[in-house]
């Protein structure tokens, strides 16, 4: 069984910010996530720019303009 762990992130496109989480393998980085360059980048329990919330989306990562790590959402 691999380890998985969740961080939140917000990510801007030009529609707005989202704001979700990203699971990431143990102990891994956001960063190192980013490098490997993935199609999209998904989140889960995620916050739209309008404020509706969604269990999942899916980001495509040439919409991406920028993502960090957040603050815990609830």
């Amino acid at each position: 069984m691999v380890e998985r762990e969740e961080i939140a992130v917000e990510v801007l496109t030009a529609m707005g910010w989202y704001r979700g989480r990203v699971t990431l393998p143990g102990g891994g980085r956001l960063l190192d996530y980013l490098n490997t360059k993935p199609d999209v980048v998904a989140l889960t329990s995620a916050i739209m720019p309008d404020g509706a919330r969604c269990a999942f989306v899916a980001l495509n990562t040439e919409q991406v303009l920028a993502i960090r790590p957040a603050e815990d959402q609830a």
